[in-house]
């Protein structure tokens, strides 16, 4: 009698278990990505803590520093790129838009790739009209320049929202970290020993990519975006993001924004803006080399390029822009964790003699 009691409480507590955890992260799921890179941030941020010691207040006061430093650096720039694209959507249907450095640059681009194509088609006997005029470009990427920035003030509730998610989950789970490393130890979800390397893997992870993919690649951004902006391009928030984001990326890198860039200077017989380009992504190039090695330990494993531009952009599909982050975290983690759980989980008990 008691053996059926006991069994139908214990399905009744794993059915309302299952029930609350399924709950619970219902209510979570829409903060997912915000709570993924706040525990990424966390997680990297640790190893900084451990210089500074364990001290309640010190983490307390380092958090509140962090914070404010990633406001700083994330909320200024996106006010000021809201602003611009503000300012941009007025004067999109005007002429001014036309008369902007970027479609002036375009537009002396392509009249020299249609002085050096008309003598080839001419050659061939081809008809000159198949080559589209400058104004009928512009009128085609009026309407995707409105729509895009239409699309990213659309998005902008969310994505305040998201940041708001993040930076209160960032200060929780640094304040409140051996707490939190306490917990999971007493519950023996894995052995001691076990549970501390899978902490440590996923430390010295998210710590090697905080610091060697963001820091170098802004690093690498802001040295493209001020070159750029000395050599006769002035979009420096619009540079500087696409090569933060191009510098996340494996065989890609930061250095083809400003090589375009110098391509485009050397097409417009401004062979002196080039040549400084050319310099600038030479440098922002070498920094990564030079850096990386007093970041990454000897006995680190590098992957694979190939395999992580793949993992890359199949992050980018799954989580969107974080997978930025997550991608080569995920990548990382499972190098090192799955031949090591999987060792542990297939591993043959000694029988005893």
């Amino acid at each position: 009698m008691n053996t059926k009691k006991e069994k139908s409480q214990k399905i009744l507590r794993i059915i309302l278990l299952g029930t609350l955890v399924i709950l619970f992260l219902a209510i979570f799921t829409p903060f997912a990505i915000p709570i993924l890179l706040a525990a990424f941030v966390a997680f990297g941020s640790e190893p900084l803590i451990k210089k500074i010691r364990y001290k309640t207040k010190k983490r307390k006061l380092f958090s509140f520093g962090l914070i404010v430093t990633l406001l700083v650096i994330l909320i200024v720039p996106l006010v000021l790129f809201t602003l611009r694209i503000a300012n941009g959507l007025k004067s999109l249907s005007s002429e001014s838009m036309q008369n902007s450095q970027f479609f002036q640059s375009l537009f002396t681009l392509w009249d020299k790739v249609q002085s050096y194509s008309s003598g080839a088609l001419n050659t061939l006997g081809l008809n000159l009209d198949i080559i589209p005029q400058k104004e009928e470009i512009f009128s085609r990427l009026s309407p995707i320049l409105l729509n895009a920035a239409t699309q990213f003030l659309t998005a902008l509730p969310d994505l305040v929202l998201s940041l708001f998610v993040f930076f209160c989950m960032l200060s929780i789970l640094i304040i409140n970290a051996p707490q939190i490393r306490n917990y999971f130890f007493n519950s023996e979800v894995l052995p001691a020993d076990e549970l501390e390397e899978v902490v440590k893997t996923f430390q010295s992870s998210c710590h090697m990519i905080l610091v060697s993919t963001m820091l170098i690649g802004a690093l690498q951004a802001f040295i493209v975006a001020v070159g750029s902006a000395i050599f006769g391009y002035q979009e420096f928030f619009l540079i500087f993001a696409v090569t933060f984001f191009l510098s996340f990326i494996p065989v890609i890198g930061a250095a083809p924004v400003a090589i375009v860039l110098s391509l485009l200077s050397f097409l417009m017989n401004n062979n002196g803006n080039g040549i400084g380009l050319l310099v600038v992504g030479i440098i922002a190039g070498t920094i990564d080399n030079i850096l990386k090695p007093f970041i990454y330990s000897s006995s680190e494993e590098n992957l694979n390029p190939v395999v992580s531009l793949l993992g890359i952009i199949g992050a980018i599909i799954v989580f969107g822009l974080p997978g930025l982050l997550l991608g080569p975290l995920i990548l990382q983690v499972s190098t090192k964790l799955v031949p090591l759980l999987s060792k542990k989980l297939f591993m043959q008990p000694k029988s005893s003699e």
